[in-house]
């Protein structure tokens, strides 16, 4: 399979109403997109991932998606999200609808790298690629970054991973575990995380076996 990492940015400077709200919001900022899907009926779901005070988002939502079917502001695994079933700005279905006539998937999550550029990366063959850069309408900026074979990023490899796994194989990283020399225990783990040194060594096992999967390509 073939790969693009292309820089996106809208010309006005945002997407939509949240992602608006958001860029001129001094206590919030929007860090990725988790989902983003045009549906039937012509509405749009998204889930961001944002980081700020939480009042202030469910205040920016309640502003600014007052025609959304649905929406609600959460916490999940440590992560601040919103998730929205709305009607999209005629930008977003654009971009949507490029998604749905070419034959190319999105690589999740799409990062932020402010509050006015996105980078993503698009995988397919080469002519779909090609397409789907060229039918990006007007009105947004496009810059190809990177071309090359596909290869999960570190996001996709994680997601393999439960919660605990997850956080136990943080620790392990951040306390030196994986260093060499070595800088830390099963045992200084297990305080980090709050749990017995033997279900420390149960969540690393696990989490390596995952991720080197992964890597190895076990599908």
């Amino acid at each position: 399979m073939r790969a693009i990492r292309v820089r996106i940015q809208p010309e006005r400077g945002w997407f939509g109403p949240f992602h608006r709200a958001a860029t001129e919001a001094d206590d919030i900022s929007i860090r990725a997109v988790h989902a983003l899907r045009l549906l039937a009926d012509g509405s749009s779901v998204l889930l961001y991932e944002y980081t700020g005070d939480r009042a202030v988002a469910e205040r920016l939502a309640a502003d600014r998606l007052d025609g959304a079917v649905s929406w609600q502001v959460t916490e999940l695994s440590g992560r601040q999200l919103m998730y929205a079933n709305t009607t999209p700005s005629a930008m977003t279905a654009a971009i949507l609808g490029v998604l749905d006539e070419w034959t190319v998937v999105v690589d999740w999550p799409i990062r932020l790298v402010d509050d006015r550029e996105v980078v993503l990366t698009l995988v397919g063959d080469d002519a779909e690629l090609q397409g789907a850069i060229d039918a990006v309408p007007e009105g947004v900026r496009v810059q190809v970054e990177r071309t090359g074979e596909y290869r999960p990023g570190p996001d996709r490899l994680l997601a393999r991973l439960t919660p605990r796994e997850h956080e136990t194989l943080q620790a392990a990283v951040e306390l030196g575990y994986y260093r060499n020399p070595r800088e830390a225990t099963y045992e200084d783990v297990a305080a980090a995380v709050d749990c017995a040194a033997g279900t420390v060594g149960h969540h690393l096992r696990n989490a390596e076996t995952k991720v080197m999967g992964a890597l190895l390509g076990d599908g």
